[in-house]
């Protein structure tokens, strides 16, 4: 029997972990292939693929970002391959499992849960007497009845052989990110979340997790992301992880997610002393601040503990930080938001992700959808509409603020005017963003493509729309920033140069004999003007001269 485990990734660069455990799993009495895609695929590209490799049983890792496509491929795979038998597995056709039966005719078996044994017991009765009603963790057809079988007993991790020793997997190692567990489960019972339904967690041999990581990056393994929903969940673990990963990274990165609360001094001691800058990326779900809200979803979380970690880590400036929110939890409110976003910004991470809140299947949330007045999507990601306390008028200001925070904030193409902006010119972080958001729509924007310029010229259309106080300055550190951002001279500018060429050459050369002339301690009170006056040099040669004198000419600028 020839069988395909396949999915459809968001991205080429993602190596998909539990079909590698499946193969890993049941290669050696099965014929198994893997067949990776992405959601942008044209679906009959995956199809005739799919066509040619052949099989007799085909399955599909489902998730909430890939279940709409794969129907569809499922859908015209049947009607060229009336005979292949379709197997689903993964979180989405987990629970609700009768549902997806019933909605997609052309599934013939779908494993609910860790599917290692339950793949290889049900590949063993479709070569000998077909009797699935012994298959524990399997739904399954009977004529017009769908039959749901009891859940399968967790099993024991270290009885499963490793995902990560495929030789077919080596040449592709640098470019991928590489998914990575050394546990199963969560500890918490968070009422959003899917890993909040499985009690306990469950760890691989710590050995075997070792000489696993120093096969893949002696096999040129680039980036390694840690799947544990909490890694830091048992300190001595944690802390001789972390110590092997130092010790042995060769220039491997590794990401994790954190519980940032619970970890402890002399973890962060031992990072901030001995983590070589770069190698470590932490991600951190903080979702709110809010406290009636955290405590009706169930999320036992420390804000003042949790600070000290992400300010600790940040001081260290050895390790990225990934912050997480999720806008419309129960209670929270668009003013409530507002604190919880303003509250995390402060701790300056160098990515803030915002996501919406999606009514997960299986999750209690979901479960009490209308306690809260929730209404959302019907079909996959499930994401809310609307609130008790959140109308939909107020996610759709949310989503033009999150826009621009990934565009400007997470891309990180102008850092030192944002700060001096947030800082200086709006109340709050979380008003600039919204602030610009609103504008940005107004203006169509969203609604066309844009090359780097254009978020420039687009700020800087913001800020003379408000008459913002102080452009001369703001206008001095987006050059700088402009600069910054290029590796060697650009192409171009984006601003009117009113600088004639031997001008320009006339200024570069002041600088670089004399750069003194152009940097003036601070003074209290002064503008930038005035700057520029007492230098001697205009605005535009100081934007220049700030750009190439470096960071601290632009501050004094400032």
């Amino acid at each position: 029997m020839k069988v395909i485990l396949s999915t459809l990734n968001a991205k080429y660069i993602h190596t998909s972990l539990a079909l590698r455990c499946l193969k890993a799993y049941s290669e050696k009495d099965f014929d198994i292939e893997l067949a990776e895609y992405t959601i942008k695929d044209p679906v009959m590209n995956i199809v005739s693929d799919l066509y040619q490799r052949g099989a007799d049983m085909i399955g599909f890792s489902c998730y909430i970002w890939n279940i709409e496509e794969t129907i569809k491929v499922i859908d015209i795979l049947k009607k060229v391959m009336p005979d292949v038998k379709i197997l689903l597995g993964g979180p989405e056709v987990s629970y609700d499992t009768e549902y997806w039966m019933n909605r997609i005719p052309n599934v013939d078996f779908i494993v609910m849960g860790e599917g290692e044994e339950t793949l290889h017991q049900l590949l063993t009765e479709l070569e000998g007497d077909k009797k699935f009603h012994f298959v524990y963790g399997l739904a399954y057809r009977k004529g017009e009845e769908v039959i749901l079988m009891p859940g399968r007993p967790k099993a024991d991790l270290n009885d499963l052989p490793s995902p990560h020793r495929f030789e077919e997997d080596i040449p592709d190692l640098g470019k991928r990110v590489v998914y990575f567990e050394t546990s199963r489960g969560c500890p918490f019972s968070c009422q959003f979340c899917l890993s909040s339904i499985e009690v306990g967690v469950r760890y691989y041999d710590i050995e075997r997790t070792k000489s696993d990581i120093l096969y893949l990056i002696e096999k040129g393994a680039k980036l390694i992301k840690f799947v544990d929903r909490t890694f830091n969940i048992k300190r001595d673990y944690a802390l001789e992880m972390f110590k092997f990963l130092i010790e042995n990274h060769q220039g491997t990165v590794f990401q994790f997610e954190i519980t940032a609360d619970i970890m402890r001094p002399e973890v962060l001691d031992y990072l901030a002393e001995n983590a070589p800058p770069g190698t470590f990326r932490f991600e951190i779900g903080v979702q709110s601040t809010n406290d009636p809200t955290n405590e009706l979803v169930k999320r036992r979380q420390n804000f003042s503990k949790l600070s000290r970690t992400v300010n600790k880590v940040k001081a260290s400036g050895k390790i990225d930080q990934h912050l997480d929110l999720i806008a419309g939890l129960p209670e929270e409110d668009y003013n409530t938001f507002r604190k919880t976003f303003n509250d995390v910004f402060a701790l300056g991470p160098e990515e803030l992700q915002l996501g919406f809140l999606k009514m997960l299947r299986g999750t209690g949330l979901r479960l009490d959808a209308e306690k809260y007045n929730y209404t959302y999507m019907d079909h996959a990601p499930y994401e809310i509409l609307g609130s008790d306390v959140l109308p939909f008028s107020d996610i759709v200001r949310l989503k033009r603020l999150e826009d621009v925070l990934e565009k400007y904030w997470n891309a990180h193409r102008l850092d030192h005017t944002l700060k001096y902006l947030m800082e200086q010119e709006f109340d709050s972080p979380f008003d600039f963003f919204q602030a610009f958001g609103d504008y940005w729509e107004g203006q169509g924007w969203q609604k066309i493509g844009h090359q780097l310029e254009d978020l420039f010229t687009r700020l800087h259309s913001f800020l003379e729309s408000r008459n913002t106080p102080h452009m001369d300055i703001v206008l001095g550190l987006m050059k700088l920033d402009y600069f910054l951002g290029h590796k060697y001279k650009p192409r171009k500018i984006w601003w009117e140069d009113p600088l004639q060429k031997d001008q320009w050459a006339g200024y570069m050369k002041t600088l670089a004999e004399r750069p003194e002339d152009v940097r003036l301690p601070r003074i209290a009170g002064a503008t930038g003007t005035a700057w520029l006056e007492s230098s001697g040099t205009s605005a535009t040669a100081a934007g220049a001269s700030s750009a190439a004198a470096g960071e601290d000419s632009a501050a004094d600028a400032a």
